[in-house]
């Protein structure tokens, strides 16, 4: 494409971004508000719910959530999908704690392992999306089933224990600072840093632009192929990381450790207004639906619901947030053709 012609698009592409942007933010404030308003019925509805005991267990749970969601959210960002994270999880957290449970003396490297179990693993769905050119909900539906029978395969069946894990172990995810979790802080820390990344640095912005145009993208020489295999490797690496916490913090470790975190994590992004078609969003509000999500699991169980609820609620969730987004998708392809035949006709 020729100077000229890029620079006569540059109007369009800026006013397409900064009405994305303010859709965004009425997103992520609409979250903001939705949150207040379940956290204000379940305090009506039991006492149980605005202590400090019961905030300090729904953000103990929403912080794990929320790695695994900003996990998914920058695949999410490439027009793509990644519903193996749970079996991640799951594969990763069993191989470090059976481990841990072989090698008394292993130390906080097992954290390190744990990541790295998760890289290779989301690098593997990378090459199948990226180079095999295989869809990416196909590719990550087999890989989900590979990775758990791994699992099941390599655990014959059999669950370790807490008693066989080592004691820092089990005691990090406990410990606070100033009575917050510091499994709290660390979240906090970490989707900070990815959100840093992808606004700030060439690779994460680049993450965008594969989403929001891919063939453009090529156009102006972008490595689609291999940015799409970053985000399946950091996407892994993320997923690795929450296993380690998440077999931590339940102690026990099944082979079906993290089963249904898929439909969890991608509830979690697209209710915090990360864009199903790629190219919207952002990890702090894939954070805050995981916080949403928490919130009303905590409150169905204060309130005795039964279980089957939490499945409707994300389930109603995605859809409505998948609704939502086509809403807004559609307002904005509107108002910019309002604008440019307002040009033309001037």
């Amino acid at each position: 494409m020729s100077q000229p012609a890029r620079s006569a698009l540059l109007p369009f592409v800026v006013q397409s971004r900064s009405l994305s942007e303010l859709a965004l933010r009425v997103r992520v404030s609409g979250v903001l508000g939705f949150f207040l308003i379940i956290a204000i019925i379940f305090s009506l509805l039991t006492s149980r719910f605005l202590t400090f005991q019961n905030i300090t267990v729904i953000t103990s749970n929403a912080a794990i959530l929320a790695i695994v969601a900003a996990a998914q959210a920058i695949v999410l960002l490439t027009r793509n999908v990644d519903v193996s994270v749970g079996s991640i999880m799951g594969f990763t957290a069993y191989l470090t704690a059976d481990y841990a449970a072989h090698h008394p003396g292993v130390g906080p490297e097992l954290v390190l392992m744990a990541m790295l179990i998760g890289l290779i693993l989301g690098l593997m769905n990378g090459l199948l999306v990226a180079y095999g050119k295989v869809s990416s909900l196909i590719a990550t539906l087999a890989t989900m089933s590979l990775y758990r029978g791994f699992t099941f395969i390599y655990a014959h069946g059999q669950e370790v224990t807490s008693n066989r894990l080592p004691r820092w172990m089990l005691e990090s995810v406990d410990f606070r600072v100033s009575s917050i979790p510091v499994l709290v802080i660390f979240c906090i820390i970490i989707v900070t840093g990815i959100a840093i990344f992808l606004r700030d640095y060439p690779l994460g912005r680049q993450i965008y632009a594969i989403g929001s145009n891919a063939l453009a993208s090529v156009f102006y020489g972008l490595r689609t192929q291999r940015i799409i295999l970053l985000a399946f490797g950091l996407s892994g690496l993320l997923c690795g990381l929450a296993g380690f916490l998440y077999a931590a913090r339940v102690g026990t470790v099944t082979v079906i450790l993290a089963s249904g975190w898929e439909m969890a994590s991608l509830a979690a992004a697209v209710i915090g207004g990360v864009s199903v078609t790629g190219g919207s969003g952002t990890v702090i509000g894939a954070a805050l639906g995981a916080l949403v999500l928490a919130t009303i699991d905590n409150g169905l169980v204060l309130l005795g619901i039964p279980e089957f609820w939490r499945m409707f609620v994300q389930g109603s969730s995605i859809v409505a947030a998948a609704a939502v987004d086509v809403l807004i998708g559609v307002g904005i392809s509107k108002s910019l053709q309002r604008r440019r035949f307002g040009r033309s006709a001037a």
